[in-house]
Parts: C-alpha cells; structure tokens; sequence
C-alpha cells in the first residue's frame, strides 16, 4: 500500500463563487487569477496590496492564462480571446467550435502554447476536442472527441503531457514532443469513482495535484507509481482546480465550486503548503 499523507486547507480567500475554476499565477506581477465561469468574471487577487480585481466579461469564461506580452488569454464561449484594459480582442474561433459548446479550462505548454478544450453546453451538442494555439495564431485540433476536456500538466522533462476528460472520469497521460506540440501514444493511469477528476498541476518532485469534483478534496497522485499518495480535504464539496502560487511557489491555490449550496464553505478559495513547490504558470509566448 502506497504512503498517504493528509495535508491541511485553510481559506485563502473568504468570498464565495458560483464556479470557480482555472487557478494560475502569475509570477512576474504576484498575481493570482482564477475565473468565475458561470458569473463570465476575470479574478485577479494582488498578493503585495492584498487587493481582489474583478472584471466581467459577459460571456462564460473557463480560463485566463498571462501572456509575455503583458495582456491575458481568455477561454471563452466564443472563442480566445486577448483581455486587457482595453477589452476582449478576438485570436481565433476554431471551425469546429458549434453554437451550443463553450472553450473549458485551459493552460500553457512548456513551449508557451495555449492549450484548450471545448465542451457541450446541453447534451444535444458535438463531443468537444483539444485545441493548441501557437505563436503565430495558428489553431490546430490536437483530439477529438472529449466529452469535457479539462485539467493538462507537462512533466519537467517536457517529454509527457497529463490531460483529463471529466466525463470519462480519468487522468490520462500522451507522450509530448516539446518542439511540435504533438502527442501521441495515449495511456490511461488513473479512473476515479462517486467523483469527478477536474482541474490539476505538477509540482516539482513529477507528482499530479488533482481536484476531485464531489469528492471535497484535491489528491497527489504518482503518476510513475499510478497511485495515490496525498490528499488536502476540502470543506467544499466541488473542488474545481489548483495551482502553485507565491515568491517561493509552495502554497497550492484551490478553487471551488458554489453552485447548488447554501453553506458558506462552498465557492470559496482556499490555499495549503504541502512542503512542496511548483513551477509558476507558464506564460503565453506571443512576443
């Protein structure tokens, strides 16, 4: 049996969300963002003024990744979009996104494309897919078929990629070509059961941080191992996502999910210092 060691949730942020979700940060500024995808809002926590910054966008909105050049990439219902002071400017719309689906979570490769997926909105639309947008604009669709394309992470020797697909209730793992993004040789490591594998990130010793919708908790999984290891309980029932934030990038940021509950504990931010480290978010190259 594999050592699991419990590691303490504290509230980062005492504020509830109806979904929040897609957690990043930003070293260069200190900056944490996360997205409320229901309510369509950027989030953007000042971690020096200790300040929250909220800006709507009027669509959904899966996913908010920083950029070399200093704007924000936005996943949203129409597409992704640039996000700055000045508004929402359009990158691209992929051919295959229909009416009825909306971009989910997303995240930048170690080679800072901008990875995303598509899900249905109703149950009568196409099965989403896997998208990676590239420095020049270029939108290619890397898989088709996942039901809801969700949490990716890069292993620090750039040679795998981890993605999930929610509905398929599994963690799965590509062989990664960091020079051409492709991904091949797909593998499943890890199913879940009475839970729903959502967002996650790597930290630095190779092992997976995975939030489990309707299982109150984020697990760390090995993936060498294909066992679970740790796990931070969470007074939330649906844990949505994480990420490694801070100078030192060894308190995990967790987000939760608010819809459906009336308790205070549901929708909030939460934060823990598992004695680990992450690398920070990677940024988008467009410069």
């Amino acid at each position: 049996m594999a050592f699991y060691k419990t590691y303490k949730a504290e509230v980062f942020l005492d504020k509830r969300f109806l979904l929040g979700e897609g957690p990043a940060y930003d070293s260069r500024k200190d900056e944490i963002l996360w997205v409320d995808i229901r309510t369509g809002t950027f989030c953007k926590w000042l971690c020096k003024e200790k300040k929250l910054e909220e800006v709507k966008t009027e669509q959904s909105i899966g996913a908010v990744v920083p950029a070399e050049s200093g704007r924000y990439l936005a996943a949203l219902t129409t597409g992704v979009f640039y996000l700055d002071e000045n508004g929402l400017e359009l990158i691209c719309r992929p051919p295959e996104l229909a009416d009825n689906m909306r971009l989910n979570d997303a995240k930048c490769d170690p080679a800072g494309r901008f990875w995303f997926g598509t899900m249905r909105f109703f149950d009568s639309a196409p099965e989403g897919s896997l998208f990676c947008l590239d420095k020049d604009k270029n939108c290619r669709r890397m898989l088709a078929g996942p039901k809801t394309s969700n949490g990716m992470a890069w292993s620090s020797d750039r040679n795998k990629m981890y993605y999930i697909d929610s509905r398929e209730r599994g963690v799965d793992v590509f062989d990664y070509d960091i020079d051409t993004g492709n991904i091949t040789n797909r593998k499943r490591i890890l199913e879940t059961e009475g839970c729903v594998p959502d967002g996650m990130t790597i930290d630095d010793e190779g092992m997976l941080w995975i939030a489990l919708w309707g299982g109150s908790r984020v697990i760390r999984f090995d993936p060498e191992s294909e066992k679970i290891i740790g796990g931070i309980p969470v007074p939330s029932v649906n844990t949505t996502s994480c990420c490694f934030a801070g100078e030192k990038h060894d308190t995990l940021i967790i987000t939760t999910s608010g819809e459906g509950f009336d308790d205070l504990a549901a929708g909030r931010i939460y934060c823990a210092t598992p004695g680990v480290t992450g690398s920070p978010t990677q940024l988008y190259r467009d410069i």
